[in-house]
C-alpha cells in the first residue's frame, strides 16, 4: 500500500516538473519572438516615425470614412463601427507611443482595416452608382408621366369644349318668332289687335329650326309671356307653373309636349287672358327644357 502510494507521489512530481518546463519553454518562445519583433521594428525604423506613420493612417482612414456618401443604413451601421474602433486605436496608440510592439500590433490592425475600409468604399461605390442609375430612371419615368398628364389634360379639355360644342349645337332655335294680341268674335273668328280692350288672347308663333345635332325625340317647349307690369301671365302662382331656366325657377305661360325629329317644325301657341290686358310692352321667351330658344316683344295700345 506504501508502494503504490510511492509510485503515485512520483507520478505527480513527474507531472508538475513537466508542466513547468512546457510553460517555461511556451514564455521563452514568446518572449524571443516579441523580442525579434521588437529588435526587427527598430532595426528597420525609429519608433516615434512609426508612431506617426500609424496616426497619419488611420487618421486618413478617418478621414476617407467621413467623405463617404450613402443612404445605405446597413453600411452606415457597419462604417460607424469601424470608426469606433479606429478611434480606438488611436487612443491605444497615444497611449502606447513608446511601446514598439503595441504599435507593431496596432500596424497590423490598420492593414486589416484598411482592406476592410476597401471593401466598403466599392460596396459603396457600387450602390451610389445603382442610386445614380435610379434615379436617372426616375427622372424619365416622372417626365413621361408629366408629359402623359399634359396629353391627357388637353385632350379633356378638347374632350369638355367638344361637349360644350355639342350642348350649344344640341340647343334648339325658335326663328321667325312673332307674338300679338288677338280678338276672338263668336268664339270661331280671329283678327289680331293692338288694343289691350280688345285683346281675347295672345298668339305666338315660330319655326324650330333644324337641328340635326339634338336627340330627336319628346321635347317640352316653355311660353313665357311678361306683361307690362313685369308680371308673368299664369292661370297660377303654384309649383305646378314653375319650371326651371338658366339655374332659376320661374313662372310659365304654358307649356307644349312636342316630338323633335331634327326638322324645322313649324308652331303656333295660344295663351287666353284671364283678365283684361294691360297697354304696354309685352316680353314673350320662348324656352326649350332650361334654355332660352328665343324672344320677342309687342305692344299693345
Amino acid at each position: 500500500m506504501s508502494e503504490n502510494q510511492d509510485n503515485k507521489r512520483r507520478n505527480l512530481i513527474v507531472l508538475v516538473v513537466l508542466l513547468l518546463i512546457t510553460n517555461i519553454a511556451t514564455l521563452f518562445l514568446f518572449y524571443n519572438e516579441r523580442q525579434e519583433n521588437v529588435e526587427l521594428i527598430t532595426e528597420n525604423t525609429d519608433i516615434t516615425t512609426e508612431k506617426s506613420n500609424l496616426t497619419r493612417e488611420l487618421e486618413d482612414m478617418l478621414a476617407q470614412y467621413d467623405s463617404v456618401s450613402t443612404d445605405n443604413e446597413d453600411m452606415l451601421d457597419q462604417i460607424s463601427e469601424q470608426k469606433e474602433q479606429i478611434e480606438k486605436m488611436l487612443k491605444e496608440a497615444e497611449k502606447h507611443k513608446d511601446d514598439a510592439w503595441v504599435i507593431y500590433k496596432l500596424r497590423k490592425e490598420a492593414s486589416t482595416l484598411r482592406d476592410v475600409m476597401k471593401n466598403y468604399l466599392v460596396t459603396i461605390d457600387s450602390l451610389n452608382t445603382a442610386n445614380q442609375e435610379l434615379i436617372v430612371q426616375k427622372a424619365e419615368v416622372e417626365t413621361k408621366l408629366s408629359k402623359q398628364k399634359e396629353q391627357n389634360t388637353e385632350l379633356s379639355d378638347k374632350n369638355d369644349k367638344l361637349a360644350e360644342k355639342v350642348k350649344i349645337g344640341s340647343k334648339l332655335k325658335a326663328v321667325d318668332l312673332i307674338s300679338f294680341g288677338q280678338r276672338v268674335k263668336n268664339n270661331t273668328v280671329h283678327r289680331e289687335t293692338d288694343r289691350a280692350k280688345r285683346t281675347d288672347k295672345i298668339k305666338t308663333c315660330f319655326t324650330i329650326d333644324k337641328n340635326e345635332v339634338t336627340k330627336p325625340g319628346k321635347k317640352i317647349i316653355y311660353l313665357r309671356i311678361i306683361g307690362p307690369d313685369g308680371g308673368v301671365l299664369s292661370f297660377d302662382q303654384s309649383k305646378e307653373y314653375m319650371f326651371t331656366y338658366d339655374g332659376k325657377e320661374g313662372l310659365y305661360s304654358r307649356k307644349e309636349e312636342i316630338v323633335y325629329e331634327g326638322e324645322e317644325t313649324d308652331m303656333c301657341l295660344y295663351w287666353d287672358m284671364v283678365d283684361e290686358a294691360l297697354e304696354g310692352k309685352y316680353i314673350v321667351e320662348m324656352y326649350a327644357e332650361d334654355y332660352m330658344m328665343g324672344t320677342t316683344t309687342f305692344q299693345l295700345k
